[in-house]
Order: C-alpha cells, then sequence, then structure tokens
C-alpha cells in the first residue's frame, strides 16, 4: 500500500477498519474523530486539518450529517471511501475539490471479524484499492450502479439482524424441544456458521452451486427435516425473507432522498 491511509469516524465499523489495517501498514494509518477525544487502541490526529492533509486517501466513517461538513474543508483533491448511508457519490464530489475519487462501501457488522460482506460503487480507478483495504476485512463485491447499494443495505447491510433474529428462534426451538438454553444457542449458532461455510467452500468449487442442491442433501423423503421445511413455508418464512429484504432496501432509499 504506498499511500497514507486516514479514517475519519473510528467508532465501531472505522475503529474496526482502524485496527485491521494497522496491523499491515503500521506506519501509514492515521485515525480521526470528531466525536472521539481519545482511544488507547487507536492512535487519534487532534485536528482535522492535520489529518486530511497527512492522508492521501480518506475512508470516511463519520455520521452522514458531518460529511460534507469535513470533506468541504479539504483543499486538494483526495481518494475518498464513504461509508456514510445515503450520501450519494455525486454528492461527495461536489463536496472535495476538482480531481478527487470517490468510492460510496456499504460493509456490514461481521466486518469486525474479518468476515464483512461488502458491495462498493465509483470510479474504478480506486477499485483495486478497495479490494486491497478490505480483503483482510471480508468479502467486497463491485456493483454495476450505485442505485444497488440500497440492495445491499436491506440484504447484507441488514441482513445480521435477520440471521440473529434466525439463530434465537432455532435456539428456543431447541428449548421447546427439551434442550436447555445455552446448549441449543450453541448448536444453533454452529449449525449456522457450519452451513455456510460448507456453502461457501462448495461456490469455491463451482460457483454456480445453488443452496437448494444442499437443501436437499440434508433432507430425506418422509423424514425430520421435509417435516420442517414444510411448516417454515406453511408459516410463510421465504416470503418473509424476502419482504425483510425488500422493505429494508426501500427504507434505504427513502433515507438517502
Amino acid at each position: 500500500m504506498k499511500h497514507t491511509i486516514g479514517i475519519a469516524g473510528c467508532g465501531n465499523m472505522g475503529g474496526a477498519i482502524y485496527l485491521s489495517l494497522k496491523k499491515r501498514y503500521p506506519t501509514q494509518v492515521l485515525g480521526y474523530d470528531p466525536y472521539m477525544t481519545s482511544n488507547k487502541k487507536i492512535e487519534l490526529v487532534s485536528s482535522w486539518e492535520e489529518f486530511s492533509s497527512r492522508s492521501d486517501l480518506i475512508i470516511v466513517c463519520v455520521k452522514p450529517g458531518k460529511v460534507a461538513e469535513l470533506l468541504k474543508q479539504i483543499s486538494s483533491p483526495k481518494s475518498v471511501i464513504s461509508v456514510a448511508a445515503g450520501i450519494g457519490t455525486q454528492t461527495i464530489r461536489n463536496s472535495l475539490p476538482s480531481g478527487s475519487k470517490v468510492v460510496r462501501i456499504m460493509p456490514n457488522l461481521p466486518l469486525l471479524v474479518g468476515e464483512g460482506a461488502i458491495g462498493y460503487y465509483g470510479d474504478h480507478e480506486l477499485y483495486e484499492t478497495v479490494e486491497e483495504i478490505f480483503q483482510s476485512l471480508g468479502h467486497a463485491v463491485a456493483l454495476s450502479s450505485e442505485s444497488h447499494l440500497d440492495a445491499v443495505t436491506g440484504l447484507s447491510g441488514s441482513g445480521p439482524a435477520y440471521v440473529f433474529k434466525f439463530i434465537q428462534a432455532l435456539a428456543e426451538g431447541g428449548v421447546l424441544s427439551g434442550l436447555g438454553y445455552q446448549e441449543a444457542l450453541d448448536l444453533s449458532i454452529q449449525t449456522v456458521i457450519g452451513s455456510a461455510e460448507l456453502l461457501r467452500k462448495e461456490r469455491k468449487k463451482d460457483p454456480e452451486t445453488h443452496p437448494e442442491v444442499w437443501k436437499n442433501k440434508v433432507t430425506s423423503p418422509g423424514g425430520t427435516t421435509i417435516a420442517g421445511l414444510a411448516e417454515l413455508e406453511k408459516h410463510g418464512f421465504t416470503r418473509a425473507i424476502l419482504e425483510a429484504v425488500q422493505s429494508a432496501s426501500r427504507r434505504s432509499k427513502e433515507l438517502g432522498n
């Protein structure tokens, strides 16, 4: 990495990005946070002026309402990666000096453990840099349209909450069937982790691998799994997930308008 990378906003998401990059590029990462005066793990630059002048590439993780205010104070062209929800690339460019390059990204909470799902869109000149920066934080996907970031928000941005809700319900089903809560929760978490990892490894071998194939491998005629799946569909499981993603995507669009 030839850039000096500045992380503007070092809360949960920004802090995770900072700490990950600091391990890989110990002398090339700066932190700044308008709300945070000190942090034992993060070395913060005290002023925005110093931070922005020293940073070749700025990753913006501050609250959306603070983005334009900070970027308008930059005097020379910069490369900017924005995590701020609802702030479009053109709005960001309008807040920066001419010649600046911009990419918007939508990461999700598992980025905190290096397993984030990250959608991004913007100036193609920055795509290689985005991939290099976020390779240790999860899987990054280049999008064909900026409007797709709303769908990413509804799917993978909000998705961890759906998964946590599913894990909780799965565990409670185990309790209802006689298991203790802690053992039911441990089994539920591992079931989700193992199933996702199995599918990921199979898709690396064959990108056309479909979840339906593996669902069918678990399901035998007249067995326990098909009885459970039938009950899920009776209560609208698939439809509920589809509508959750669509509803969250629509809300993302509303917040950006």
